[in-house]
């Protein structure tokens, strides 16, 4: 049996032969602009989902300015969140709820953040079950994220 290659969907095959449809490669099943991803790095969820970008980073849309950058070999296991700066609220204005989203009529008031930082990941990076990895997070390569952990800043290799 040999290594499955990087662009394989669903590299994990069950003793009856079928694929383990929840563990991913995730270069092979995220088409998304704002995503660059390694080779060989996968994640797994007990209910996969139809949307595995939109699972794993559910404020990273088409259109945002930052990117989510994960190395090769890294390991993401069930419940990880990235939570990337499109998320974020503006603290300089009159108040952090945006008002001109909802109401059109504060012209020149601050609604959306402006472009925020890209979260990176390094190579050989595990992150444990349910672990919230914050906007413009990067971490370096091999290191090991724990289950349930709320990371931020920066994280030597």
């Amino acid at each position: 049996m040999s290594f499955p290659l990087p662009d394989t969907a669903y590299p994990v095959t069950q003793p009856d032969g079928t694929a383990h449809r929840a563990t991913v490669f995730l270069r092979a099943v995220i088409d998304h602009p704002r995503w660059e991803i390694g080779e060989y790095s996968y994640a797994s969820a007990h209910h996969p989902p139809a949307d595995w970008a939109a699972h794993l980073a559910p404020y990273l849309y088409d259109f945002s300015p930052e990117k989510l950058v994960i190395g090769k070999f890294c390991q993401i296991a069930d419940g990880v969140l990235f939570i990337t700066s499109s998320a974020n609220h503006r603290r300089d204005g009159i108040s952090t709820y945006p008002f001109a989203i909802f109401h059109g009529r504060f012209e020149g008031a601050p609604s959306l953040p402006g472009p925020g930082p890209d979260t990176v990941i390094g190579h050989d990076v595990w992150i444990g079950q349910g672990a919230r990895i914050l906007p413009g997070a990067r971490i370096g390569d091999g290191v090991i994220v724990g289950a349930g952990a709320v990371v931020g800043g920066r994280v030597a290799p």
